[in-house]
């Protein structure tokens, strides 16, 4: 026979404990659902991007998580995909400036929606951030293609200054002169 009041009280107890371990637990469990996320993308799963966005949902400042899902929508090559990308990240960014995988990743979506201008500040910044000289030059094309050649030669060649052997950044640069 059930003894209902006991039960309740039990059920009560087991909430009241989930309710008190969800905030500690919450970026443990976030982190799971990126490796479970992780494992599908590896295998070529959609549902790849559905735990990552799940694990965004439960910890917001899962900057790794953000990474993975805007990368994932670079890859689907869809405007819809890309578009949500660039809006994920942007959640992300307002709250993790420094985030520089994100803000790469955000650009290189804008870049495949055809939105140059906001591309290259990205790629630029990332570039200046991390001095990341494929992101220099990144910036510096993106630069061209709104037809700012001084502002596209002026990061091809601090993009030499950091590394004067990158063979992308020669080839620019000599196109350039």
């Amino acid at each position: 026979m059930i003894v209902w009041k006991a039960s309740l009280r039990r059920l009560a107890l087991v909430a009241i404990a989930l309710a008190c371990a969800y905030p500690m637990l919450r970026s443990a469990i976030s982190s799971a659902l990126v490796t479970r996320g992780d494992a599908l993308f590896y295998a070529r799963d959609g549902r790849a991007k559905i735990k990552y966005r799940l694990a965004l949902q439960i910890d917001p400042g899962n900057v790794i998580a953000a990474d993975r899902y805007v990368f994932a929508a670079f890859l689907e090559r869809t405007s819809v995909a890309l578009e949500d990308g660039v809006e994920v990240a942007g959640l992300v960014l307002r709250d993790n400036p420094e985030a520089t995988a994100v803000r790469m990743d955000r650009a290189l979506c804008l870049q495949r929606l055809g939105r140059y201008g906001a591309a290259e500040r990205d790629f630029e910044r990332v570039g200046q951030e991390r001095r990341d000289v494929q992101a220099l030059a990144l910036a510096a094309s993106d630069a061209a293609r709104s037809l700012d050649a001084a502002k596209a030669k002026r990061l091809l060649r601090l993009a030499e200054r950091i590394d004067p052997r990158y063979t992308p950044v020669r080839v620019a640069l000599a196109r350039v002169r």
